[in-house]
């Protein structure tokens, strides 16, 4: 995904701790109005009738990204801690017993946490075991993320009642709490489906190009010269490409699009399936950019004071209906994404199947791909015209698998919505501060 956000400066230590020790400690509280966090064990069965209707499939998750920042000053000034930190001043250090909740608790069914554990362990399969992987200011292995995901896979596997669950986990598992102050900022993110062609016509006049990447290096025969076309490409702006189309007719074309606003936000998820007029899809992953840093768009907005809803949805709706700001908005943001054509699978950096809830994306320099993660905090109820009517808790295992461009620092994650519309609008307008946890298999 390609999202960007304004990095805030930060001070001090970072902690990557381990947490809580089995039975200990209340439920957290803190984190908003409401019932406690344990409370919602109450009446709760984790991965049991898998069939029961939940909330997550009706788009019941919204974001505020970086892209529409700031959502207000109180946002602005707390949201997204990506300030100039280190790794290393990630301290795995001792926590707090009550640093976790009476009981884990996952409000998803089984069978897509299991996917999405599969998935990253199905990547990481030909990695060498031996290969070192940072995490703050510690070097493990592949083989103990594996070691890790394939002993949780072996829980999931086993038909156990929440509280033998809860137990095995806490016993075979070290917590570390990690983020800015033991919480992230989360957004969302996800798949575009976009109407497409393979050639131009008078519908699909807007295109989508790939890096050119064969003018990397190349020399003309009669005098050696190197040929320095890419360099200077990779200095074009958004309004060079688009406005000037200075990348036009060099057979850079991979497809066209009907809609320029559609196409910007593909820009910014990174990666869409494209649906042909002949009913045949086709998927389109970043594959590069320009090199330039994302410009927040909402943000440039909000500072005119020419909007007032600051979702996904809302912007779109305000460009539509006022195209001569357009390109005064898009060309602000001088980035510009190349991709490539692939399956429709969405895959993470790491390589691995994205899950719909069940992926994140963090800041690889970190937290590495493969980690097995733990979120608690809270989630918005919507009604039938997808807009939020209250909050609710949660608990719930992810996985990291990815990571995007705004997506910098220890405290801000990006989970992975799925593929549509209806994904769409729930990523749209997704923000929340949540506590994170990584798991590690004990030794």
């Amino acid at each position: 995904m390609e999202m960007g956000s304004r990095p805030l400066r930060a001070s001090g230590k970072r902690a990557l701790r381990p947490a809580g020790q089995p039975g200990d400690g209340p439920a957290l509280g803190g984190i908003g109005k409401g019932k406690e966090v344990g409370s919602l064990a109450q009446g709760s069965n984790m991965f049991e009738d898998v069939t029961k209707p939940r909330l997550y499939p009706v788009a019941v998750f919204f974001f505020f990204s970086g892209l529409f920042s700031p959502i207000s000053s109180t946002w602005a000034d707390t949201a997204i801690a990506t300030a100039h930190v280190s790794p290393s001043s990630i301290k795995m250090e001792p926590g707090k017993p009550e640093d976790l909740p009476a009981l884990l608790m996952d409000d998803l069914d089984k069978s897509s946490l299991i996917r999405v554990v599969e998935n990253q362990l199905a990547a990481m399969k030909n990695i060498s075991g031996s290969r070192p992987v940072k995490v703050g200011d510690q070097v493990l292995t592949y083989a103990r993320f594996r070691e890790t995901l394939s002993t949780f896979l072996s829980l999931l596997h086993q038909n156990l009642s929440p509280n033998e669950f809860d137990r095995q986990v806490r016993e075979k598992f070290v917590f570390y709490s990690a983020g800015e102050g033991n919480q992230a900022f989360f957004t969302g993110y996800y798949t575009p489906v976009l109407k497409a062609s393979r050639f131009q016509t008078e519908k699909y006049v807007y295109p989508l190009y790939q890096l050119p990447e064969s003018l990397v290096v190349s020399t003309h025969s009669d005098t050696g010269d190197i040929n320095r076309s890419f360099f200077q490409a990779r200095n074009f702006t958004r309004e060079d490409i688009d406005g000037r189309n200075v990348l036009a007719n060099q057979n850079l074309e991979i497809a066209w699009l009907e809609n320029d606003i559609e196409r910007f936000f593909l820009h910014i998820q990174g990666s869409g399936l494209l649906k042909y007029e002949n009913g045949t899809t086709e998927g389109v992953q970043y594959t590069g950019s320009n090199g330039y840093s994302y410009q927040a768009i909402g943000k440039l907005m909000a500072r005119d004071g020419v909007i007032s809803d600051l979702s996904m949805q809302g912007i779109k709706s305000y460009l539509r209906a006022r195209p001569e700001d357009v390109p005064r908005y898009f060309y602000q943001n001088q980035r510009y994404v190349f991709f490539k054509l692939t399956d429709y699978l969405p895959r993470g950096s790491g390589g691995g199947e994205l899950v719909p809830h069940r992926s994140i994306a963090t800041d690889k320099s970190f937290y590495p791909a493969g980690g097995l993660v733990f979120i608690v905090g809270k989630k918005p109820v919507l009604d039938d015209k997808n807009e939020v009517t209250g909050w609710e808790e949660f608990s719930r295992f992810v996985v990291d698998q990815d990571t995007g461009a705004s997506i910098k620092g220890p405290g801000r994650v990006d989970l992975y919505f799925g593929l549509g519309e209806q994904a769409g609008a729930g990523a749209g307008r997704y923000a929340a501060h949540n506590k994170i946890f990584y798991l590690l298999g004990k030794d």
